[in-house]
């Protein structure tokens, strides 16, 4: 699966490659073909958060409150739910 991951308002950089990094390891183990993007940022309502998921099968947005700190773990179920 050929993944592009993109990490916005997240303005701690150690905890962006955080998230990232646990982004990219579920996408390298879902065995998903094509094309795939995925894009986590600040939602326009204060306090949550967008995850976007697009791949040749359509795309989906998941919204959801949380702390920053909280973001690597949550990031990565709510990614794990839209495969």
């Amino acid at each position: 699966m050929d993944t592009e991951v993109v990490v916005e308002g997240v303005p701690d950089s150690g905890m962006s490659k955080q998230i990232r990094r646990a982004l990219e390891q579920i996408c390298r183990n879902v065995p998903r073909p094509g094309q795939w993007s995925v894009l986590l940022a600040p939602s326009e309502t204060r306090g949550q958060w967008d995850l976007g998921v697009r791949g040749p099968f359509g795309h989906h947005v998941v919204s959801f409150t949380t702390e920053i700190d909280q973001l690597p773990v949550l990031v990565g179920d709510q990614l794990k739910a839209c495969f």
